[in-house]
């Protein structure tokens, strides 16, 4: 067997991965007639199109497949489609593991690959488990059972066994760490050792007065005694998460600019010294996973929690789940803790409670919100989400540059001149150095704004004459180019669009010609006497938009996932609408509510949500363990 796998280099910008293969005959053939050659097939992935060719010989093997998902999130989506398409290679099957966190993009490889292979003549029902004819069922009895393999379900899982429960989790993609393994660089805590031993500054920060700060933030619509759990519970949990294996640190200064003069919103990140912005094979969960392999956890990936068991008295008592393999996996439990990430990718939940369809699709698809709803578990907080930083929207007309991951990133990063869609200014750019305050700005005006800029402003940047920039994730691209050539590009792809004039380039955006000149001559005069209306700062007022021709970026906000959907107490019990809980059923993370109150604006403060991952699981799993503990009395 001969293989050949070349991966492209995501700094030099191309976009097909290319993946080669030689493997034995197998016969695949519908009826036996099998057309070799090259066939291209797209599905719809999380942002846009995942484009791939599939060269196929005369015996039905697979032999080389490209892939094209440059309009995917580089980070996530960018980084997992050229990963299915190696494992499908390699495997020469259509029922590979999918990547968590980017379930959407891989679900898109696999069926652009099943449409090619059919244009074939391949019966793709062989390269499936269902259609290998060996499902089989199963039926376990264990304390504590676990549906979702991310922070919060890990940390469910970890303080169970901690209690000798013993416990079993399911995971429906192929790897466990959900969305946490991307774009987690650690949790939040208050009154950790870490901080005591960083010195005043970090351990003048209470317990007391960040329960208040987050009250204050959510207007006092959050559940407080489900807030103060969390925080107070914090500290401790970085000394407990070490039991586990992971180490942390605290930095000396914030990657976000906007932090700089408020010390709690960056001094209570806890970073794991294994996080890293470049891909990496390994990540804090994983250590925590090797140790709970050892203390008996009994985890089966690929494994989809389908339905919860409950008696006729209301109580939770277990739950069903469809294996890989086709077959039922039937879990008895005492207590079951619900990890299931969301609603973030249900296309259909987002429009109804976030009214646009410009948030994407990270994410599950809410079935597990929905199995405890239908088990009596109230409905809450669901206008809650992570809107967190933004990007170039997707490219019509993906080319083998990727304008996101090239020099324009600092066009992006910038405080230049943003407008919605109908041609008004609508913030101070600023907040462009504070990434949730960026993604509230952009949610306001439904999730999709442009950056305005002129030819001069882009000979400026290709200077090197930039404004302060975002300095958040790593960092803007501080690569060479020439941005009039990027943005010409983007104008190719789709994602910026030209115009000689104001007027001509309103005509092409669809905007009010009077609305998006009067708004773009108030910017001017505001650069004139750096005096504005939107409190941007003298520093950020620089560069006028006065002269064609003129570009306008089309910008998408991010959303990271949901925050609530189910009600929970300060046991993270799942309650009815009279609070009163659900027996046996503890829902944790992304689906909780009640933390951050019924506000789509996340709270801006570092690491929040993996903190509220990590001690919602832990705080579940001790008492769900001491629930197994006495109902087996």
């Amino acid at each position: 067997m001969t293989k050949k796998f070349e991966f492209a280099v995501p700094a030099l910008g191309l976009v097909w991965i290319t993946f080669m293969i030689g493997l034995g005959a197998c016969q695949i053939g519908q009826g036996g007639r099998i057309t070799p050659g090259t066939y291209t097939a797209s599905a719809k992935g999380h942002a846009s199109e995942v484009s791939v060719e599939v060269t196929v010989d005369s015996t039905g093997n697979i032999t080389q497949v490209q892939v094209n998902a440059a309009g995917e999130t580089p980070k996530i989506g960018g980084e997992a489609a050229p990963k299915m398409a190696a494992w499908v290679l390699e495997a020469q099957r259509l029922d590979v593991d999918t990547i968590s966190g980017a379930t959407v993009t891989s679900l898109a490889v696999l069926t652009a690959t099943e449409k090619a292979l059919k244009q074939a003549g391949v019966n793709t029902a062989l390269l499936k488990a269902k259609g290998g004819g060996s499902a089989s069922n199963e039926e376990i009895t264990v304390d504590v059972g676990v549906i979702g393999g991310g922070a919060s379900g890990t940390a469910g899982a970890a303080a169970a066994i901690d209690q000798q429960a013993k416990v079993l989790m399911v995971e429906a993609t192929g790897n466990i760490g959900g969305i946490s393994r991307f774009f987690a660089g650690g949790p939040f805590a208050v009154e950790s050792h870490l901080q005591y031993e960083a010195g005043e500054e970090y351990s003048k920060i209470k317990k007391a007065a960040v329960f208040q700060t987050i009250n204050d933030y959510a207007h006092y619509i959050n559940y407080a005694p489900l807030t103060r759990a969390i925080v107070e519970k914090s500290g401790d949990t970085i000394r407990w998460l070490e039991t586990w294996g992971i180490t942390f640190h605290v930095n000396p200064e914030t990657p976000q600019i906007a932090h700089r003069d408020n010390d709690m919103k960056w001094r209570m990140y806890h970073w794991y010294d294994l996080f890293s912005y470049e891909a990496s094979d390994k990540a804090a969960i994983d250590v925590v996973h090797e140790n709970l392999a050892k203390r008996g956890l009994d985890l089966r990936l690929n494994t989809t929690a389908t339905e919860l068991l409950i008696d006729s008295q209301g109580r939770v008592t277990g739950f069903i789940a469809r294996k890989k393999d086709g077959g039922t996996l039937t879990v008895h439990a005492k207590a079951v803790i619900l990890a299931t990430g969301g609603y973030a990718g249900n296309h259909e939940m987002m429009q109804e409670y976030y009214n646009t369809p410009y948030l994407g699709l990270w994410g599950v698809d809410g079935s597990g919100i929905k199995m405890a709803w239908e088990a009596g578990a109230a409905k809450w907080d669901t206008a809650s989400t992570l809107l967190h930083g933004n990007g170039l929207a997707a490219a019509a007309n993906p080319g083998e540059i990727s304008v996101a991951n090239s020099a324009f990133d600092r066009i992006v990063r910038s405080p230049l001149l943003w407008i919605d869609q109908s041609g008004n200014r609508f913030v101070n750019e600023e907040v462009v150095w504070d990434t949730a305050y960026t993604s509230n700005a952009g949610y306001s005006v439904g999730g999709v704004y442009f950056i305005l800029v002129d030819k001069a402003t882009l000979d400026a940047y290709t200077g090197g004459k930039t404004l302060i920039m975002d300095t958040a994730i790593g960092g803007p691209n501080m690569a060479e180019g020439d941005f009039t050539v990027l943005a010409e590009e983007g104008v190719r792809q789709g994602i910026i669009t030209k115009g000689g004039t104001l007027e001509e380039l309103a005509e092409k955006l669809g905007m009010d010609p009077d609305r998006l000149i009067r708004n773009v001559q108030e910017y001017n005069q505001a650069i004139q006497t750096k005096q504005d209306v939107f409190g941007k700062s003298a520093v950020s007022l620089v560069y006028p938009v006065s002269a064609g021709p003129f570009y306008a970026a089309k910008m998408q906000i991010s959303n990271l996932g949901t925050l609530g959907g189910v009600r929970v107490n300060e046991k993270l019990q799942a309650t009815d609408t009279d609070l009163k809980p659900i027996p046996g059923l503890y829902v944790v993370g992304n689906n909780a509510a009640g933390f951050y109150g019924n506000i789509t604006s996340y709270p801006p403060y570092e690491g929040l949500a993996t903190g509220f991952a990590w001690n919602s699981g832990r705080i579940a799993g001790e008492y769900a363990a001491a629930e197994a503990k006495a109902s087996g009395k």
